[in-house]
């Protein structure tokens, strides 16, 4: 899969130092999957989880044990996920991200 969003997850990164290693493991197995439908990303990363807004699917993954949240887009069929938001486990329950998507 190419990874869209490297600028989002760099400002992450440099202003969580905690999250470098657990985000670039998640891009390097992202980077080498060939994911062709949700079920497929399950079987790589049993966490994530589905959220659909205004006919959008997003699809969610847990970071760190669960410490951050990574919602992207993934584009099956071309082969694309784009990272839209990355945040804490802490701002993610506050659901404002949902108005930033």
């Amino acid at each position: 899969m190419d990874v869209r969003g490297q600028i989002v997850l760099d400002k992450f990164k440099a202003k969580h130092r905690g999250a470098v290693r657990p985000l670039d493991r998640w891009q390097d197995l992202t980077e080498n999957a060939q994911w062709a439908n949700f079920a497929q990303v399950r079987e790589t990363f049993h966490s994530a989880d589905l959220y659909t807004q205004d006919g959008i699917a997003y699809v969610i993954f847990n970071i760190a044990g669960n410490k951050y949240r990574l919602i992207t887009e993934v584009d099956y069929a071309g082969i694309l996920v784009v990272v839209d938001v990355v945040m804490t486990h802490a701002e993610y329950s506050k659901e404002r991200w949902k108005d930033r998507l």
